[in-house]
């Protein structure tokens, strides 16, 4: 039988006190959620330490999720949110499953333009003309995230799609092409581009973004869309449930 020494009492690193103690300080309603946490110089003054140990402490509460970082304003006590029980395992829009802020508003924009040797690579062979999709995803009138859908002008006339119905236009592709894909290819990677590829409504303070692309296909090797959907780091986490 093999033998394992325990170690009782072992000494704890110094930001693992700290964030042990301010775990406490959380769950326990000392700072209650949405408050911003008093400033670095008062809490490590509060807790007796220094501000880089403070800040170790810090990175790991954002790390769990606990605590979000404004810049130029300070931390903020996370506030709950309900727990998504589907993640990226299965076929669904990206945005939804990814995005801790509650969506209110989905604004739209679209336009035909010929295509390009740049459009024909993503789309895996040569098409006329295709349709480029902006979606801005708002809460509380700001923009949280966005999206670019590239289509080619074969999957308007496939699937009986008006393009000066932006309702249906937008159905279409928040709801249905899901329903309708029969594999989707997703790449999940790090991003600085998300503010300036929204164009005109930036979708964050800072320039951190997952960027998650789709390839969408329906009983083709040839997609009938593309992707690309940008969050920001600091309100967006990425889950997967495996299941055997």
């Amino acid at each position: 039988m093999n033998e394992f020494d325990i170690v009782e009492n072992s000494k704890e690193l110094r930001y693992v006190t700290v964030y042990n103690q301010l775990f406490k300080m959380i769950n326990e309603g000392t700072f209650p959620e949405g408050s911003r946490l008093p400033s670095e110089p008062e809490l490590s003054k509060l807790i007796g330490v220094s501000r880089t140990t403070l800040r170790q402490a810090l990175a790991l509460l954002q790390d769990d999720g606990l605590v979000n970082n404004i810049r130029g304003k300070g931390n903020f006590i996370v506030k709950s949110r309900p727990q998504k029980d589907l993640g990226l395992e299965t076929i669904g829009h990206p945005v939804y499953k990814c995005l801790n802020e509650a969506i209110d508003e989905v604004s739209i924009a679209l336009r035909i333009e010929p295509s390009t040797e740049y459009f024909n690579k993503i789309l895996i062979k040569k098409t006329a003309a295709v349709v480029l999709i902006d979606r801005w995803y708002k809460s509380q009138g700001e923009a949280v995230a966005y999206s670019f859908t590239l289509f080619p002008i074969e999957t308007i006339s496939n699937f009986n799609l008006d393009l000066n119905d932006h309702d249906k236009i937008l159905n279409f592709i928040e709801k249905e092409i899901y329903e309708l894909a029969s594999n989707i290819l997703v790449e999940i990677k790090y991003s600085t581009s998300g503010n300036f590829a929204a164009k005109t409504n930036p979708i964050s303070s800072e320039d951190q973004f997952y960027l998650i692309q789709e390839t969408i296909h329906k009983d083709s090797e040839f997609p009938i869309a593309s992707n690309k959907h940008y969050l920001p780091i600091k309100t967006s986490a990425i889950k997967f449930h495996p299941k055997k």
